[in-house]
């Protein structure tokens, strides 16, 4: 009931809340606020179209029909005053309450505060969208073009001004399209006799086509095509000199288009002359590994000839070219291509040895061949950084975490990439800091390292398989960490080979050749004060059973599972429900305190048809399946007392896994966002193993899934089980957010349909 009270009095503040904002607070005399844009099309009304986008004035953002930025920009103060002075001369009753209660130096701080506060609300939320009529009729003009630009040449807009309330304006853009045309025929007068040849060789690709409707974007396109067909062909002087031309109406809205590419004019002292078109070849490239400012005047004083690339240093070459021309992919004595500078650009900035600013520059010889220069600039070979933290949490109250690391360039002159960490954390995990006599009772120490190649190592070539355009990579790294008084102060030392590349601009692949977990607990008998709400589960069977309450020594705790659980006693039968309370809890526990060796093999694929960092419209897929303890079952010799193979004396652990991952983003009206995830799960143990260890167990929550919830604090199967982590062996996640732009920098998640079940 209290609860039920409480959001009644909630929902009724934000009630009043709206009802209490002014939208035209701030709009001046004389002026209207722009309340709603509406058009029609052929008499159709269109709703959050496209078109939007064409309105050089579009109301103040709405969020399911209220403008929460303009109501929020309305609580700050425009003529909030600029100095101390003023505001204590326009605020006199209230300054002179503040002097009776502060000091003057206190009040300034409050004036400074109060105006810090009100800056940050009208620099962050939405200014009232006054009506301009010159950005209407440029609107108006913007409405047709676009038409026009669709083959409707004969489209008409309108547009009409309503007064909706006080100080408030609506604008009606009325649309008629009339006819569109289309495309009749297609000619050309291309002059070169090259490009023609490639023109009538690649046609069939052409984005204008007799039939189609008169689009100017397709002829954009087509400009585009052409340009990238000719200088991926050897045409290194073409820039694009293309038109097309069309005719008056032919018959029924019909029109013919004429594409016309002249020659290359060229100027020689004062003349000009035209020339045709030519196939250029690249005769040599030269790269210059440590392109500076200091060194551009200087001759180079190293050079290495490798594979038909020059290589050139100011000092001793500290590249292997071998390795180094796997990110070259301008090719000596083939044809001109521009596409190669590109890929050869982003390949290089890629290994992270050189400044982004890669630049490649190509020379005509006498011969008309070309030379190819690229100049990279080296980074530091060593790069340090430092960060240190405060930290809390309900597990953690209050920690300081320091975090250490050094990055490595080009380690073995291969563009290596070594990375380490060396992250330590002092903690207090105590409820209450002041029982102990030493504030920090806990520690944490983590250290990683890893080390990247910008190839595949394996001791067969992979080239033919993997070649260099897919951005192959190999990353061998090792993790070391250490617990102390946290949790079941458990060890955890991993290490991993992965490989990755790309096969195209949308798909992924990864390879974990090994992946080597081991787990150890050092301290399993503080389970039952680490997870209390198992001990609770006993306790009340202890009641259950006995009328008497359990102590919480891990021993005592263990003889009565032990007890509780012998089948001679007979429990299964006389007291079920006590019985699998108990037997459940027994479970968990092996669970969680397992040490285990976890050995995996798994393949990841990709796809995702994001284009950019402004695409927000795309699709995201994952597969990945994992198998653990396969291989290294089979060849290790040991076993311990339950016929467990074991690896450095722990049990393997042995599991089929497999995870499926979808994502599906919608760019809606006014850059707000619809987002459509699922997740599907399995994982099966078999073999040496009767669990799925603890870590590679599924769990759900968190800021990164059903944000609702904390991680490991949903599910499995929405059942309350009580226990601080909750995991399971199969997972299916599914949830719609709509995602709502607040602020010029915030997107809010508005979860639609949360829906999870595990087992």
């Amino acid at each position: 009931m209290q609860n039920s009270f409480t959001k009644i009095q909630f929902s009724a503040l934000i009630l009043t809340f709206f009802i209490s904002c002014n939208s035209v607070k701030y709009v001046p005399e004389n002026e209207n606020l722009l309340k709603k844009n509406t058009i029609t099309v052929n008499g159709k009304t269109k709703s959050r179209s496209k078109l939007d986008s064409y309105l050089l004035q579009k109301p103040n953002k709405a969020t399911f029909g209220v403008p929460i930025s303009l109501y929020l920009y309305n609580m700050g103060d425009i003529e909030f005053e600029e100095t101390f002075d003023e505001w204590r001369e326009n605020h006199p009753k209230k300054s002179q309450s503040f002097d009776n209660v502060f000091s003057k130096k206190q009040n300034f701080v409050i004036y400074k505060t109060n105006k810090g506060i009100n800056n940050w609300i009208l620099k962050k939320f939405q200014a009232p969208v006054i009506f301009d009529d010159t950005k209407n009729k440029k609107s108006v003009t913007s409405l047709k073009n676009y038409y026009i630009s669709q083959g409707y040449f004969e489209a008409t807009v309108t547009d009409s001004v309503s007064q909706l309330k006080e100080k408030q304006l609506g604008v009606d853009y009325e649309i008629t399209t009339n006819n569109q045309y289309y495309i009749d025929s297609i000619t050309t007068e291309i002059e070169s006799l090259v490009l023609d040849s490639l023109y009538r060789a690649n046609i069939e690709k052409s984005k204008i086509k007799k039939g189609n409707p008169f689009i100017f974007n397709d002829f954009e396109q087509e400009e585009g095509r052409l340009i990238s067909l000719y200088r991926n062909s050897g045409i290194y002087h073409f820039e694009g000199n293309i038109g097309f031309y069309t005719d008056s109406i032919k018959h029924d809205y019909y029109k013919d288009v004429v594409l016309k590419i002249p020659d290359r004019i060229i100027s020689v002292e004062d003349s000009v002359f035209k020339v045709p078109y030519k196939i250029q070849k690249v005769r040599e490239v030269n790269v210059y590994t440590d392109e500076s400012a200091k060194n551009r005047e200087l001759k180079p004083t190293d050079s290495v000839h490798y594979e038909g690339y020059n290589f050139y240093s100011h000092g001793k070459l500290k590249y292997k070219p071998k390795h180094l021309v796997n990110s070259l992919f301008i090719t000596p004595n083939e044809y001109f291509k521009e596409a190669e500078r590109n890929l050869t650009r982003n390949h290089l900035r890629k290994l992270k040895s050189f400044s982004p600013s890669i630049n490649i520059k190509y020379r005509e010889n006498e011969d008309e061949s070309l030379t190819a220069d690229v100049y990279l600039n080296p980074l530091k070979k060593i790069a340090l950084s430092f960060d240190l933290d405060a930290t809390t949490s309900n597990i953690k109250p209050f920690g300081i975490l320091g975090k250490f690391s050094v990055l490595g360039r080009n380690m073995f002159k291969g563009s290596e990439i070594l990375e380490l960490s060396f992250q330590g954390s002092f903690l207090n995990v105590a409820t209450d800091a002041s029982n102990n006599s030493n504030f920090f009772n806990a520690f944490e120490v983590l250290t990683i390292a890893s080390l990247t190649f910008p190839r595949i190592i394996f001791p067969i070539r992979t080239n033919s398989i993997i070649p260099k355009y897919m951005a192959p990579s190999t990353r061998i790294d090792a993790s070391v960490s250490f617990q102390k008084n946290i949790g079941l102060d458990r060890q955890n030392i991993t290490s991993g080979m992965v490989y990755t590349w790309k096969s195209s601009k949308k798909i992924g692949h990864r390879i974990d050749l090994i992946n080597l977990q081991y787990i150890k607990n050092k301290n399993i008998d503080n389970y039952f004060f680490i997870y209390d709400s198992e001990y609770q589960k006993l306790d009340r069977v202890s009641l259950n059973l006995f009328d008497t309450s359990l102590s919480q020594e891990n021993d005592i705790i263990l003889e009565f599972m032990d007890f509780v659980l012998d089948p001679d006693n007979g429990y299964d039968e006389t007291n079920p429900v006590d019985y699998d309370v108990t037997s459940d809890v027994d479970e968990r526990r092996d669970i969680l305190i397992e040490d285990v060796m976890v050995p995996v093999f798994s393949y990841n694929f990709v796809y995702n048809s994001r284009q950019g960092l402004n695409d927000f419209d795309y699709s995201y897929f994952m597969a990945r399946i994992v198998s653990a303890g396969n291989l290294s079952t089979l060849l290790a010799p040991n076993t311990n007392e339950l016929g467990q193979k074991l690896m450095f004396g722990l049990p393997i652990a042995q599991y089929l896994k497999l995870e499926l991952e979808y994502k599906k983003y919608w760019e809606l009206y006014q850059n707000n966002q619809l987002v459509f995830r699922t997740f599907i799960g399995a994982a099966m143990p078999y073999g040496n193993s009767d669990n799925i260890p603890f870590s590679r167990s599924y769990s759900a929550g968190g800021s990164n899934e059903i944000r609702a919830w904390r991680t490991f604090e949903l599910g499995p199967g929405g059942e309350k089980t009580n226990l601080e982590y909750s995991v399971s062996t199969f997972k299916l996640v599914m949830n719609l957010e709509y995602r709502l732009k607040l602020t010029e920098k915030y997107m809010a998640p508005y979860l639609l349909m949360p829906e999870i079940y595990g087992i």
